[in-house]
């Protein structure tokens, strides 16, 4: 008996015709597995891109219509301007309009006249007790609006981290790359009457001048004042008080928390005059306190330093690596100052004016310039 193992054959199925005779089964089919070409892909890239920017033209120009003057923002504003005129002329964009709007994202273009700053060269002397804020509870806390550029949004959330065990309410609306200089790309003029309008806030906390290194422009794209001159300092004068003029009224209370020193040119220029503009237009206004960040956390030569001394001895490095935007343990410095600032308005304050300045004196502490 033969045992050698035979190789195992496969079992085809016979098909037979219709005269029973046998005939071999028809091959198999492979299945084959069909890929777009890099160039099919390449072209549907191309369209998807095209459709983006033209249903999203008014979002390009207003992008443009942000960024520094010069020849780069003229050619952004020259293409952009012409492919969302050729969107407006078919209506293609609407749907993304009414996509924004329904997000609320849409960006209104309310025209925001900044008034003219009053200057009283009379030296005069008045006495003013302003009401103290409502004592808050937890159940109708104390209404607070954080506004103005990235580094406000920075303070924001941590204001908003550091009373979370106390009746205040925060709403952060700080927003990146605004400032005042530009109101053609952010009216904050128009933006913050607006918000005031809709929160009613007992307090708004405004930090701004990081992006403000640049020409002054109307809210039409009009250049008010180049950057640097004498006329920028009186038009950004009539701004920083005209924000403040728009928190007044109804008894709510401002802090103008200034900008740091920072560790770039035109910024840093921008934000010395800022902070001294904003000091001196808060010192006329008994409902506004400027708190000078400066100052703060500045270095041994009183200026931008990299790292400071904490109160406790200890050493931090008080910015990101941008040299503009505080670190998370700087921020904590500002937040420990402005805190106590905050739990002091619910106690009486009266105010004296003297010369136009005003000192003051809040129960229970000293006088405050």
């Amino acid at each position: 008996m033969d045992t050698e193992a035979r190789p195992r054959q496969r079992h085809q199925q016979v098909v037979r015709d219709g005269d029973g005779r046998a005939r071999p089964p028809a091959p198999r089919r492979r299945k084959v597995r069909t890929t777009q070409s890099a160039d099919t892909v390449w072209k549907g890239t191309v369209v998807a891109l095209v459709v983006f920017v033209v249903l999203a033209s008014g979002n390009m120009v207003d992008s443009a219509r942000g960024m520094p003057l010069g020849w780069q923002r003229n050619v952004a504003m020259a293409v952009s301007g012409g492919i969302d005129r050729v969107a407006n002329l078919f209506s293609l964009n609407r749907p993304y309009d009414w996509a924004a709007r329904q997000l609320g994202i849409a960006t209104d273009d309310d025209d925001f006249e900044f008034p003219e700053a009053p200057r009283d060269p009379a030296p005069t002397e008045t006495t003013t007790t302003l009401a103290p804020v409502r004592v808050p509870t937890a159940t109708d806390p104390l209404r607070v609006t954080v506004a103005g550029d990235s580094t406000a949004k920075s303070l924001g959330d941590a204001l908003l981290a550091a009373t979370d065990d106390l009746p205040i309410s925060v709403t952060n609306e700080g927003t990146v790359s605004t400032g005042l200089a530009r109101s053609d790309y952010f009216n904050w003029g128009a933006e913050l009457s607006d918000l005031v309008s809709e929160q009613s806030p007992e307090l708004v906390v405004f930090m701004v001048g990081a992006n403000d290194g640049q020409s002054i422009l109307d809210s039409d794209g009009t250049i008010v004042a180049q950057f640097g001159s004498a006329e920028w300092e009186s038009a950004y004068r009539e701004r920083v008080a005209g924000i403040m003029d728009v928190s007044g009224g109804d008894g709510r209370r401002m802090i103008w928390v200034g900008e740091p020193n920072v560790g770039t040119g035109n910024v840093q220029q921008a934000v010395k005059i800022g902070n001294r503009l904003a000091e001196d237009e808060a010192a006329t206004r008994p409902w506004v306190t400027f708190v000078d960040v400066a100052d703060l956390l500045a270095g041994p030569d009183g200026g931008f330093a990299e790292y400071i001394t904490l109160a406790d001895g200890t050493t931090a490095r008080c910015y990101a690596g941008d040299g503009v935007h505080l670190s998370v343990k700087c921020l904590g410095v500002v937040i420990d100052e402005l805190v106590p600032m905050i739990t002091g308005l619910y106690e009486p304050t009266t105010t004296t004016t003297t010369g136009g300045r005003v000192t003051t004196t809040t129960a229970g502490t000293g006088p405050r310039d």
